[in-house]
């Protein structure tokens, strides 16, 4: 096939703006099948919200010419996902959505991957995370948590953005943290209401519900403002806590791809991060920032994010 046949008509887009949204057409054989959004962790929780959420959109707006399917594959902090994914080198028929763990776990030696064996999508939002503990605690403020001297804290593994936090939190606060490892965001939610856990350092989207229903309080946030979820509640700068994070919610496919057929995903998740139902089934309702990155520019923060990683990790002792 010619290589002028496989490029994206964006013109056809541009054209058909004022009527909303078309399939992005090409006559190129890609896709030739149903796409296979891979999840690392389980249902419930922050990166299985998003996935559903941009399968669903592609849907309503008939944006590919076949179906995305959402597939759950859990395990060792993300490791048993992110490569299921990497040993499709060369298939554009697969991608999923990655967390801290996607470093953080190749860093410390427990995957046999690294992000250099993916191709980098699209990055389509950041979320904040929340530092909830339960309402019948006892615990109201950050001081009161750090009083208490020694909690434990859930996590989807013990290489991940929440593991990380907990860490850094006893490294500037002196508080003792256990972490507790689950399969998923959804586990932990669970296991925090159930009284199993003391601690959850969640997003906006995985604990919003349980803080309105009461069940959940809110100490403090983790990124540089405060989220428009709980404007009372402070940040951990405010608090005189150095600690500032949020999570960038992006998606990676396997390595060894045809960059038109990348070019033709980040075209589909551009349109995803374009539409309304984006911005109201998404950003307003899990109180997201809004961000697009490019493939390549993707690729050049997770450069960045790599070395904050690792830097990160030897500045708490997890490696030399």
């Amino acid at each position: 096939m010619k290589p002028v046949t496989r490029l994206i008509t964006f013109a056809l887009l541009c054209g058909a703006a004022h009527l909303g949204f078309a399939s992005i057409a090409t006559a190129q054989d890609f896709p030739s099948r149903d796409i296979n959004f891979i999840v690392p962790s389980s249902a419930g929780g922050g990166s299985d919200i998003i996935a559903r959420t941009v399968a669903n959109i592609i849907a309503q707006h008939d944006l590919m010419p076949v179906q995305v399917m959402v597939e759950n594959r859990v395990g060792g902090s993300g490791v048993v996902g992110y490569t299921y994914i990497a040993n499709r080198a060369g298939d554009p028929h697969v991608a999923g959505p990655i967390s801290g763990s996607f470093f953080t776990t190749a860093l410390a030696g427990e995957s046999t991957v690294s992000y250099r064996d993916f191709t980098p999508l699209a990055a389509i939002a950041e979320d904040p995370f929340v530092i909830v503990v339960r309402s019948d605690s006892g615990i109201e403020t950050m001081d009161d948590l750090i009083a208490a001297g020694e909690v434990d804290v859930g996590s989807t593994g013990v290489l991940t953005d929440h593991a990380l936090l907990a860490a850094r939190l006893e490294d500037k606060t002196g508080l003792e943290t256990t972490v507790v490892p689950f399969n998923g965001d959804g586990e932990v939610l669970a296991a925090m209401l159930g009284g199993h856990i003391d601690v959850q350092i969640g997003n906006p989207s995985e604990v919003l519900a349980q803080v309105e229903a009461g069940r959940l309080t809110p100490l403090a946030v983790t990124t540089a403002q405060r989220t428009s979820a709980f404007p009372d509640v402070p940040t951990l700068s405010e608090l005189g806590i150095d600690i500032v994070h949020g999570q960038l919610r992006s998606f990676v496919m396997p390595g060894g791809l045809d960059p038109q057929d990348v070019a033709y995903m980040e075209a589909v998740f551009e349109r995803v991060a374009s539409s309304p139902e984006w911005e109201t089934e998404y950003l307003q309702r899990n109180h997201a920032i809004p961000l697009f990155l490019g493939s390549e520019e993707l690729a050049a923060r997770f450069v960045e994010m790599d070395a904050m990683y690792s830097e990160f990790m030897k500045e708490i002792g997890l490696i030399d």
